[in-house]
């Protein structure tokens, strides 16, 4: 039904979320937990030994932590109001079906935190656990909800899958003439955000943070690799560490300094539906219909429902000019598929009336994760950001392994799909996360199933094979930027359109995989890894033995030409990266880690690197072509290439040969596999 309709109309109520939410308390002074004076009148601190930068709930929640595990001298800073961010428009929806297990972790932690708060803080945060309804309307539906079910009883979350009549039970106003099942997660809550908000900052103020509003960051100061203040526009406060909790805001603070931070995340438009009380108040499960690309749940009696469009709006944030984020300009037009979608779902609300269409801008990721972690060539300058319309679900577990990897310099939990250097320079440009934001917002509800790729920003990286292997019939995909070769479809083959073959079944190119495999396994193959992460550590004397030795596993003292498949461990003995290093000279080494560790490895390595002008380490990716020639009869085609004997007893495996344009070199595992690497300065292989 239309807006237009008879009694389905709309009132613009004169507040946002009328009755529900508290007005934050301007100032929470040092070691107090009561309201205090303006902090706009207190001096800033000369010196700190943290500053946090946004004063939302994924800030407050860093706070709270970093005191709750003994630190000291922490200031949070707030351009504006305590949480009259995003955090204000917040749908209070805290709930645990995530695609990573790493998210319903922090997601679970964060409905027991704010549980708690209000007995430990006085303060009122409106928890209600309501439960949630994850409908299915369809088999494919239905088995990822299976599969997620699956995944949370290890991870000690209850739920249960259920049928179309359980869903009725209990959620009368559900139309379940569509639904084939349903996952129900009891433990799934409903808060007050900016109640919770106001609860951590409460708790952070009784444990020493220091919190001042209206002080907006100008730039952090960043002196050798390392940050030592942070500039304001109320002063200068030193400092050892820095985090980047600015939300909408993130981006442009990382640009601001003379040391640049890439900050990938793009501003959206998110719409959702505030109804005034039914004839009957709600106080049944929260409702989450991905197909129907919509969710729901009880508020004041009524209901609020919002959802996440196929046609988003991307917006720009630059200039950080608007202090507190206002309800932004209806569009009925655009929320209209949204609102049909929840009448068809929830035919009972046709006679009620609307209050409010709230329109708040929210901040998406280029891989639908959050960015979290210490920036990659800045020691102590941390991220938080980028919570893709789940802030409240992560802000209590995010906050606290953040807080954990800046005490301890790792968190409890294994983090690595969210470390901010999974992206590189190319995933941060503005045109670049313009595009993605508007395939990522929609991919939030749609059918996530193995081995599908993002469509927007490619072509980023590609191998000097590219054109060749594309007339060959490659189809591709992308991992760090770089077009990689998935599978070749042979002439005369057609397969499924993109949104066809996307199945938790047999895929359409099963068949064609399968051929090339065994392709592999009893002829020869060629495989471009042009990809791949390519390093040369070099020094004038024994340095760079002496670095790697102190970061492999293995032994690198090995002699000129050999190789050593080795990892890069941590003090924990946990993997950094996964390498093979051929030592091209005394002091020469070459380096090969996978494609997605191009970051992550260049930063470990420079962070241990000693200051010595004599010790150099260089990113050659760029500068080589990779192919990998595999197969028991890979020796036949390299003896033919080749002006030297391949065979194991001339070239054994392992075993690396340098030529002006090439290295070449050999390794055994269950056939022969011949790997060159060629200069992009040569013309012929």
């Amino acid at each position: 039904m239309s807006r237009s309709a008879p009694y389905f109309r709309t009132h613009v109520a004169v507040r946002t979320f009328q009755g529900e939410y508290k007005r934050v308390s301007p100032c929470f002074s040092h070691g107090s937990s009561s309201q205090a004076s303006n902090s706009v009148s207190a001096a800033l601190p000369a010196r700190a030994r943290v500053v946090i930068c946004g004063g939302g709930i994924v800030g407050t929640s860093v706070a709270y932590h970093l005191a709750k595990l003994g630190w000291t001298e922490i200031v949070l800073l707030e351009q504006g109001r305590l949480g009259a961010g995003t955090t204000r428009f917040c749908a209070g929806i805290v709930s645990v079906a995530k695609p990573l297990s790493v998210e319903s972790k922090m997601a679970d932690y964060s409905i027991a935190l704010y549980e708690r708060l209000e007995e430990e803080t006085g303060v009122k945060t409106g928890f209600v656990r309501s439960g949630s309804l994850c409908l299915a309307q369809n088999q494919d539906r239905l088995l990822s909800l299976k599969r997620l079910a699956s995944r949370l009883k290890v991870l000690g979350v209850s739920c249960n899958v259920i049928k179309p009549k359980d869903v009725a039970r209990l959620h009368p106003l559900v139309n379940i003439h569509d639904l084939v099942g349903a996952l129900h997660l009891p433990g799934d809550s409903v808060v007050s955000p900016p109640d919770v908000n106001h609860a951590l900052a409460v708790a952070s103020a009784a444990h020493g943070v220091q919190i001042y509003e209206h002080t907006s960051v100008n730039h952090v100061v960043v002196k050798k690799g390392h940050v030592t203040a942070v500039e304001t526009d109320r002063g200068s406060i030193e400092c050892e560490y820095f985090v980047n909790c600015a939300g909408q805001w993130a981006y442009e603070l990382g640009q601001s300094g003379e040391v640049k931070v890439s900050v990938p995340l793009h501003g959206c438009e998110h719409f959702y539906l505030l109804t005034k009380p039914l004839s009957e108040p709600v106080q049944n499960d929260m409702l989450i219909d991905m197909d129907g690309r919509i969710y729901a749940r009880a508020w004041h009696g009524g209901i609020l429902s919002g959802g996440f469009e196929k046609n988003p709006k991307p917006i720009f944030t630059e200039g950080r000019n608007q202090l507190e984020i206002q309800n932004m300009q209806e569009d009925w037009d655009h929320f209209e598929p949204m609102l049909s979608a929840l009448l068809r779902r929830m035919p009972g609300l046709e006679s009620c009336e609307i209050q409010q269409l709230v329109n708040c801008p929210e901040s998406f990721t280029p891989d639908m994760r959050c960015l979290m972690g210490e920036t990659p060539g800045i020691y102590g300058y941390f991220v938080l950001v980028g919570m893709n319309s789940s802030g409240l679900s992560f802000a209590g577990g995010a906050g606290k392994y953040l807080a954990e990897w800046i005490t301890y310099g790792y968190p409890s939990a294994s983090v690595w799909p969210l470390d901010i250097k999974r992206f590189g320079n190319l995933q941060s440009s503005r045109t670049f996360l313009r595009h993605r934001v508007m395939e990522v917002m929609p991919l939030l509800y749609e059918l996530k199933v193995p081995r599908w790729d993002f469509q927007t920003g490619r072509q980023l990286r590609t191998s000097p094979l590219y054109d060749r292997l594309d007339t060959q019939g490659a189809r591709w995909m992308e991992k760090h930027g770089f077009e990689r070769a998935k599978y070749f479809v042979p002439a005369g083959k057609d397969l499924l359109a993109l949104d066809q073959s996307k199945t938790f079944y047999k895929p359409d190119w099963f068949d064609i995989v399968g051929a090339e495999v065994k392709c592999c396994k009893e002829a020869v193959c060629v495989i471009d890894m042009s990809s791949f992460t390519k390093f040369e550590l070099t020094s004038a004397g024994d340095q760079a033995l002496q670095l790697l030795q102190r970061l492999c596993a293995n032994d690198l003292d090995v002699p000129v030409g050999h190789i050593v498949h080795t990892g890069m461990l941590n003090q924990r003995g946990g993997y950094e990266n996964d390498c093979s290093v051929v030592r091209l000279s005394k002091n020469s080494f070459f380096i090969i880690s996978p494609t997605d560790q191009q970051v992550h490895c260049w930063s470990w390595i420079k962070k241990h690197m000693p200051s010595d002008p004599q010790l150099h380490l260089e990113d050659v990716s760029w500068k080589y072509t990779a192919l990998n020639l595999i197969g028991p009869r890979a020796m036949d085609v390299l003896s033919e290439l080749s002006y030297v004997s391949m065979t194991p007893e001339h070239f054994p495996s392992l075993f690396c040969k340098v030529r002006p344009t090439r290295l070449v070199w050999t390794a055994y595992h269950l056939h022969l596999c011949g790997f060159i690497l060629k200069s992009l300065q040569s013309d012929h292989i």
